[in-house]
């Protein structure tokens, strides 16, 4: 690693030795390192349209609104080549917990997002993306490969 110095406001130290306190880094160092990353990831993700990632998006769902579970279908179906996992929890006779895991270009898990999220019946939403080298070839719908032909070592 490389050493640099950098000066800092007396608030912002605060803050800084704050969030090494809350989240249980080993040091100042270690919070600026995350903290950089972080911050650099989003500006990545700004700049670069193209750039690819991987993502949880999480939402609460109302039951009994109309049509809600049709049109959430239709959106991932639609999308289906950004979502590849998903679970479904029950919170309680009113509400569904829905976590799904999606990756894909930035733009798209993005819009995604934003489709899902402003459907009637969302409540709360969540996301949180990573921005990742991942291969995004284009895939067809025609015949199936063997199942071992995925498999890279």
């Amino acid at each position: 690693m490389q050493r640099i110095t950098v000066t800092l406001d007396p608030d912002l130290v605060a803050e800084v030795d704050r969030t090494v306190e809350q989240r249980g880094y080993a040091g100042r160092s270690e919070a600026m390192r995350d903290l950089l990353r972080r911050g650099l990831a989003e500006t990545r993700r700004r700049l670069d349209p193209d750039l690819s990632g991987v993502a949880t998006f999480t939402f609460v769902a109302e039951a009994g609104v109309r049509e809600l579970g049709q049109r959430l279908a239709e959106v991932q179906q639609r999308r289906h080549d950004l979502v590849i996992a998903q679970v479904q929890v029950p919170l309680d006779h009113d509400a569904t917990l829905h976590t799904l895991l999606v990756r894909g270009r930035v733009r798209d898990i993005l819009a995604f997002a934003d489709e899902v999220a402003t459907q009637r019946g969302i409540r709360h939403d969540s996301l949180s993306l990573i921005p990742a080298r991942i291969e995004l070839g284009e895939h067809g719908h025609g015949e199936e490969p063997h199942p071992h032909e995925h498999i890279r070592t």
